[in-house]
């Protein structure tokens, strides 16, 4: 029955009003009160129990009160009254949360937490590692699909084995009971499914280009390539010359501005940049490619560039699976694949291989000493002169 706004509680809600404790609710009464104000006050039901709780929360008529608005939550079993141990502070909360016997309040346990919690870091990191046996020992035991690629399994037990000695040590240092169980069930149901779909895949590399795998970054078209085992058209000579040229371009335009920045730091008496800085300044360069091959055009919007996405080829001497240092991605065309390296690197080789069989545009900017080997299908890009120029710029005298 509707309830009219100005009614007071006492008329309104004549069995609510009978729960209102007077004693602790200072001069506001049921008479003066109405059913919908949003102020706490404190009620006591005829066993005894007693709580703060807003007006207009007693007389909502959510479904654990049956029917009946005057209902107690803890009369009722919906909500019990639960000491926490540590801390000492007494709330209503549901059977299910004080099954899980926890020392703190939320409040309590937070202010703890930010007291303690350089110290705790570094104990989980502790147990974390001590736990690498047992996990181990519990991964044997997960069965994996017979046509899961090893490198595949090698990837998700990496990825499994991390999260389950978080888990443990959340157990051991934590008190979290029923952790470890939780994520080797999450685990499991992963390995079940690890092998991606040709479908899956498909979809990635036509929106985005980037496939998620055990919590990585895939190239998807890549593993479109490995699960369908197709072959691909590869990208003729002429057109790698013309995308080769545009990148040297823009690498020949950073080199100017780099070496003036570079020399500006030389006469303040830094030295030459590290390898390391040159490698990340030229990533940073080959990121804005994707820019310069899609300005002025609709698909600018849309194309995407991405840096270390993982590709479903394991170099030799390596355990994991490789990364490709750039990604781009635009709809509709093939994606260019391009590895930076100071030096030869086999492993490089391996992956622009892979990147040209499954019909990408490889790429290989080279700036190191040693011989540059030849590649079919593989445009190398030799800019050992234009990173020389920037590492040994002086300010002109």
């Amino acid at each position: 029955m509707a309830r009219s706004l100005g009614v007071p509680l006492a008329e309104a809600y004549p069995q609510v009003a009978a729960m209102w404790l007077q004693e602790r609710n200072g001069g506001l009464t049921p008479a003066k009160a109405t059913p919908t104000m949003q102020v706490a006050v404190w009620w006591r039901c005829a066993a005894g129990h007693e709580w703060e709780e807003n007006i207009s929360n007693r007389t909502a008529m959510p479904k654990w009160k049956n029917g009946d608005v005057a209902a107690c939550r803890e009369c009722i079993g919906y909500k019990v009254s639960y000491s926490y141990p540590d801390c000492g502070h007494t709330a209503m909360v549901t059977p299910e949360a004080a099954a899980k016997k926890r020392g703190r309040c939320w409040k309590c346990q937070q202010e703890w937490w930010q007291a303690n919690e350089k110290r705790l870091k570094k104990e989980l990191s502790t147990a974390a590692k001590a736990a690498a046996g047992r996990a181990g020992k519990l991964l044997d035991g997960v069965p994996v699909p017979a046509d899961v690629p090893e490198p595949l399994v090698t990837e998700w037990r990496w990825w499994a084995a991390k999260h389950l000695q978080g888990a443990i040590a959340a157990e051991e240092q934590m008190g979290r009971e029923g952790r470890t169980d939780e994520v080797l069930a999450q685990v499991t149901e992963m390995a079940a499914r690890l092998l991606p779909t040709k479908e899956a895949a498909g979809r990635a590399a036509a929106d985005g280009g980037v496939l998620r795998l055990l919590d990585q970054a895939h190239w998807a078209e890549g593993w479109l390539h490995q699960l369908t085992g197709r072959v691909a058209r590869r990208v003729d000579k002429g057109t790698l010359d013309n995308m080769a040229w545009l990148l040297g371009e823009i690498l020949a335009d950073w080199s100017k501005r780099a070496a003036e920045a570079v020399a500006a730091d030389r006469a303040k008496g830094h030295g030459p940049p590290a390898t390391a800085e040159v490698t990340r300044a030229l990533t940073r360069v080959v990121l804005s490619f994707k820019d310069e091959l899609v300005r002025d055009t609709p698909l600018a919007p849309f194309a995407r560039a991405y840096k270390d996405l993982r590709l479903p080829v394991v170099p030799d001497g390596k355990g994991r699976y490789g990364r490709a240092d750039v990604v781009v991605w635009v709809p509709g065309g093939p994606n260019f694949v391009i590895e930076i390296d100071s030096a030869p690197n086999p492993a490089s080789v391996e992956k622009l291989v892979f990147a040209r069989d499954a019909g990408a545009f490889p790429l290989w900017v080279r700036f190191g000493k040693g011989d540059i080997e030849k590649i079919d299908g593989v445009m190398i890009l030799d800019i050992r002169d234009t990173v020389r120029s920037v590492c040994e710029a002086e300010i002109a005298r």
